[in-house]
């Protein structure tokens, strides 16, 4: 049974002093990798990122739509219809 080692790349990043304090403080109460922490924040960079996109690609197919059905609906040709209980000579409730 041979163990493949997961693909790593080394990056050097730099973090203010109290940001450094904080990480290693973090790595030895959970007694994990400082790079383990990194990740981990990453992931959850990451998906928050995607989360955000997302929402930001709905709220731009709801404007595209909205603008549609508003030029559908709000014509001059459609406009007779608005006033229908007229046109069909409907009582009022």
């Amino acid at each position: 049974m041979s163990s493949t080692a997961p693909n790593v790349v080394e990056k050097r990043i730099l973090l203010s002093v109290e940001r450094a304090g904080r990480l290693s403080h973090l790595a030895q109460i959970r007694q994990i990798r400082k790079d383990q922490i990194v990740e981990k924040a990453l992931d959850i960079l990451f998906s928050l990122t995607d989360l955000l996109d997302e929402r930001a690609e709905e709220r731009g197919w709801s404007f595209l739509s909205e603008a549609t059905l508003h030029r559908v609906w709000d014509n001059e040709e459609d406009a007779v219809y608005d006033n229908w209980r007229e046109l069909y000579e409907a009582p009022a409730r």
